[in-house]
């Protein structure tokens, strides 16, 4: 059989809901994004390559060069998180972010904390837990397919795929444009104001909460 070239398309096996009917579906996601839902009858080409020891030294470097961002130098990060949530050693730990210092000179704005949010799951990716992700996704979410790429590429198909991992980016990105008593219950829903937890921690503690913690803690949190 014959196929056109206009008609092949290659892509990442994914899952979502269906936009329509709310129904759980299994397709592709192009590399422009675009999903294609996989329906009876739909024809695969499967490519797989096998690894050369070129092809793993190239891979493992594009790894540890994703990593610096973070993972090359702490020295000049500190940790930040919204201040409501700061004593609340669970809290902290599930809406606190790494950053540079030089951006604690400015206002924290919700663009800003969704970058941090986002490198913040990425460096969680790079720490390689002694469980393995698809392991995690899989007990966590049943969904073991999206730990597939690079840790940006995983990241971003969590961000996707999963509303458990991009709710906390939404609800302090609403804290902090709204600093209200609405934004707040929701930030830390289903706990109210009076069941937080009152352990303060010094900036140095609470750098090295965040430097330890893992995609399993993390989880566990949401």
């Amino acid at each position: 059989m014959e196929f056109e070239d206009n008609k092949q398309k290659t892509g990442i096996i994914t899952s979502r809901e269906c936009p329509l009917c709310g129904h759980h579906e299994i397709g592709y996601t192009t590399m422009d994004g675009e999903f294609h839902p996989m329906r009876p009858g739909s024809l695969v080409q499967v490519l797989e390559e096998p690894e050369t020891p070129a092809t793993h030294q190239e891979d493992m470097a594009v790894h540890q060069e994703m990593g610096k961002e973070i993972k090359a130098d702490l020295t000049g990060y500190k940790a930040w998180v919204p201040a409501p949530v700061r004593n609340d050693r669970d809290l902290r730990m599930k809406y606190g972010v790494l950053l540079r210092e030089e951006l604690l000179a400015g206002k924290i704005t919700g663009e800003i904390y969704e970058s941090l949010y986002l490198s913040k799951i990425v460096y969680l990716i790079e720490q390689r837990p002694g469980t393995p992700l698809p392991v995690l996704l899989d007990r966590f979410f049943a969904a073991p397919q999206l730990a597939s790429g690079l840790p940006r590429q995983i990241a971003a198909n969590l961000w996707q795929e999963l509303d458990e991992i991009k709710q906390p980016a939404l609800l302090a990105c609403e804290w902090l444009e709204k600093q209200d008593e609405d934004s707040l219950a929701r930030m830390i829903h289903p706990r109210s104001k009076d069941e937080l937890t009152d352990q303060p921690v010094s900036d140095a503690e609470f750098k090295k909460e965040l430097e330890e913690l893992t995609m399993e803690g993390f989880l566990e949190l949401l």
